[in-house]
């Protein structure tokens, strides 16, 4: 099925409900044992409203992911993403493409919005996720044992620059 030209756009609220009310299996396995349990509501308002870029790619007029990088602190960003099973090949280049992109100019010094930290973080058992945020470039750290909720192994990645002057 084609969808039509795939976009990347600033998220709005009724894009990330859309997509999380469509999200993989894994994504909300990922969500509920890093967060617990959270309404498809309460989500949406949570990612649209994060301090920080917020995008959502588009095929055609369908949203089919949403990510971005949440400022946690004046030098760390959390990267995050959230997919629906809709994601055709050329979607997941034009995020990668765009995801790369953005991670580049927040770990870029002269940029105003500057993180030396981004870190992204991956369930231990997810191959895939985890080639995703080594595609994206990102680095493996380690494993923190037991940090889901249900005692869910999650892995560390991260970008790394100089710390700010």
């Amino acid at each position: 099925m084609d969808l039509g030209l795939i976009s990347v756009c600033q998220m709005q609220l009724a894009d990330a409900l859309s997509v999380i009310e469509r999200m993989r299996p894994q994504d909300l396995e990922c969500l509920h044992a890093l967060r617990g349990f959270m309404s498809s509501e309460a989500f949406a308002v949570d990612r649209w409203s994060t301090e920080g870029p917020a995008w959502v790619v588009m095929d055609g007029a369908l949203p089919v992911c949403i990510g971005g990088l949440t400022f946690h602190s004046e030098w760390l960003a959390v990267a995050w993403f959230i997919a629906t099973p809709d994601m055709r090949p050329e979607s997941w280049r034009k995020v990668i493409r765009h995801s790369r992109t953005v991670f580049s100019k927040a770990a870029d010094p002269s940029f105003e919005h500057y993180r030396h930290r981004i870190e992204a973080h991956v369930m231990a058992d997810w191959p895939q996720a985890q080639g995703f945020a080594k595609r994206l470039g990102f680095s493996f750290e380690g494993t923190r044992r037991g940090a889901g909720r249900c005692g869910e192994d999650f892995q560390t990645w991260a970008i790394v620059g100089p710390p700010k002057g």
